[in-house]
């Protein structure tokens, strides 16, 4: 998270140079090219995705915890957030990781 948040930090404030850039009359392509846009759009785009997969880790991990300790499917995605259905889902893929 700490990564996620930090590239998001740095592309806001590129996005900010930006704004004040074009307000100063530089031109749209100038501007992209002064910030980087693509780089600056990869590297906030890799940094979510990493957030994502961390996420979906971190779900599967207490998933497992949960079953560990008895907890049903129902109760799981309840107690995460979302449905029995999804639960057992994450449950087959844990297991398919052992």
């Amino acid at each position: 998270m700490a990564h996620a948040r930090e590239q998001l930090r740095s592309t806001e404030a590129a996005y900010r140079r930006a704004i004040k850039a074009v307000g100063r009359g530089l031109s749209i392509g100038d501007t992209l090219d002064m910030m980087s846009a693509a780089a600056t759009r990869d590297d906030l785009n890799c940094a979510l995705s990493e957030l994502e997969h961390s996420r979906h880790r971190s779900r599967l991990a207490m998933l497992e915890s949960g079953i560990d300790e008895g907890l049903s499917m129902s109760e799981l995605g309840r107690k995460m957030g979302f449905s029995r259905q999804l639960a057992a889902r994450y449950a087959h893929e844990a297991s398919r990781k052992d």
